[in-house]
């Protein structure tokens, strides 16, 4: 259903037995994660804006057919090569779920660290909480951390929830303003 250029091509699924095999396009730069690895977590603000600006338009594609993917990061993002030119696709729709305009899910789906506040607490959610997520992403690749961590997965949620956005690594002193308006506004806990 999904024809995006930010969202991985589906070639084939087909069934062999008791295994299932699904072909997918070849994705020759691996995650997003090891594209800012090979970056020693750094990326330039500029670069960041355009991978940033195609995952948008993914998950707007995706909202406007009532899907919300749940489970939106570093990971979760293939690129089709290993240059900075390198094209963003969304992958694994494992947790994705489609919704009605006024419907909510409710159900705690995501990966810790990118999951919206109200995920975490178990309120009703909606398309808000890939937005969520794309802040975290873009905060993450423009300062190599997600804007809530710790190595204590129950800190992380408690964090998330309660802590407020703060710009403390030296990147955020070079960073332009409508950059970190951005992500104010994304990572919004309301």
């Amino acid at each position: 259903m999904c024809q995006h250029k930010n969202i991985v091509q589906l070639i084939d699924l087909f069934e062999n037995g008791d295994s299932y095999y699904i072909v997918m396009e070849y994705m020759e730069g691996n995650d997003m994660f090891e594209f800012l690895q090979a970056r020693d977590f750094k990326i330039e603000e500029n670069l960041v804006k355009e991978l940033i600006a195609q995952l948008i338009l993914a998950v707007q594609y995706l909202h406007s057919f009532g899907i919300v993917h749940r489970d939106l990061k570093l990971e979760n993002i293939m690129m089709s090569s290993k240059k900075d030119n390198a094209t963003p696709k969304l992958v694994d729709f494992g947790l994705s779920k489609m919704i009605g305009p006024n419907e909510k899910a409710n159900e705690p789906f995501g990966t810790v660290g990118y999951v919206a506040p109200e995920v975490l607490q178990r309120q009703p959610y909606s398309f808000s909480c890939d937005v969520w997520s794309i802040g975290c992403i873009m905060y993450a690749l423009l300062s190599g951390s997600l804007p809530f961590d710790s190595d204590n997965e129950r800190e992380t949620k408690r964090m998330t929830i309660e802590e407020p956005l703060v710009f403390v690594e030296p990147v955020w002193k070079t960073a332009s303003k409508s950059c970190k308006d951005l992500l104010t506004k994304l990572l919004c806990k309301d």
